[in-house]
């Protein structure tokens, strides 16, 4: 057995954020953000929840009880979280997109239309989280995705013995143009690689 307690992570912090689609892939899991990015704040404890599920199904064939091969049918790679800021952004992903304008110039009364009518609304998404094992071992992580759109929404229930919730699954959609890319993992820990780097202690020779 391989057993290293040192290698289990914890996501203690992080933040979802979305753009346009099409924004480029940030350089890597540490520089900000630029300002085509907004942040969506405040979540649940529970964090994200990242899924992939791929359905398939195999051959059967008279001679034999396992499969020859499998036939792949579809693949959904998702983002789930229930945000707790009720904001412009968080409420635009939530109803498809939907902005809000006062009703007159100056006016303090803002409104927001709903069509009957549902239209895409694609966006770019990225997922920040940080691990902070000591001082000395920090670890980002950056999940990017470059077209997503939300393809569930639990319901909103509104009282007053809990904080607004708004509680949404974000699918990456296919690329664009020749790409195969469907999402992109950034980070900084090693311990991902097959063959991490080896560590030189310190001290004096």
């Amino acid at each position: 057995m391989t057993l290293n307690a040192s290698l289990v992570r914890i996501a203690g912090t992080g933040e979802v954020s979305l753009a346009p689609p099409g924004t480029p892939e940030p350089p890597d899991a540490t520089t900000p953000l630029t300002a085509a990015w907004t942040g969506l704040g405040l979540t649940t404890s529970d964090g994200v929840t990242v899924s992939r599920k791929v359905e398939k199904d195999g051959t059967e064939s008279w001679q034999m009880l396992s499969p020859a091969r499998y036939i792949y049918k579809s693949q959904e790679f998702t983002v789930k979280s229930v945000f707790q800021e009720t904001k412009a952004a968080v409420l635009g992903a939530y109803f498809g997109g939907i902005t809000f304008a006062p009703t007159a110039s100056g006016s303090k009364i803002y409104r927001a239309e709903f069509s009957s009518i549902p239209r895409s609304d694609v966006r770019a998404l990225c997922v920040d989280w940080v691990d902070q094992v000591s001082d000395t071992e920090v670890f980002h992580h950056r999940l990017y995705v470059p077209r997503a759109e939300v393809s569930d929404t639990d319901d909103a229930q509104w009282s007053r013995t809990q904080e607004n919730r708004w509680g949404m699954t974000f699918s990456a959609l296919s690329p664009t143009g020749t790409t195969t890319t469907l999402a992109v993992w950034l980070t900084d820990d090693p311990a991902v690689l097959l063959t991490p780097p080896t560590q030189t202690s310190g001290g004096g020779s």
